[in-house]
């Protein structure tokens, strides 16, 4: 597992960062709008906590600025039918403050207007 990736900010994209090693390592790593506005500018040094997906059509690294994001990102994707994009995509419309609290809440109607979330799945992660 890659828990964390430290260097300087080489890109900033849409919905990821590519994260340049010391040695030489370029780290492309989706984060959560949250995150990507509270970096630093490219060329910066950072540091991001990661979680690594592997799964048939390949790896991919998600990055955040904290392990309690990271806690956050990991109970949603074991929410049966949340995978990685949903929980980006939760994270990235509410932030893990909001968003725990749609969920602690029960909030269906919040968690439903997440692109990406239905009824069905809001209910099931209010649930789970």
């Amino acid at each position: 597992m890659i828990a964390s990736v430290s260097g300087r900010l080489a890109a900033k994209q849409a919905d990821r960062v590519v994260v340049q090693t010391p040695g030489g390592v370029g780290y492309e790593v989706v984060v959560p709008l949250g995150v990507l506005e509270r970096l630093p500018a490219v060329g910066e040094g950072t540091t991001l906590v990661t979680e690594l997906i592997v799964r048939e059509d390949g790896s991919f690294l998600y990055g955040f600025l904290d392990d309690r994001e990271r806690r956050f990102f990991q109970r949603l994707i074991g929410v049966s039918g949340v995978g990685p994009r949903i929980a980006i995509a939760l994270m990235s419309a509410l932030g893990t403050e909001r968003g725990a609290g749609a969920i602690a809440e029960r909030n269906i109607g919040l968690l439903a207007s997440v692109s990406g979330i239905g009824k069905k799945t809001a209910e099931r992660l209010a649930l789970e």
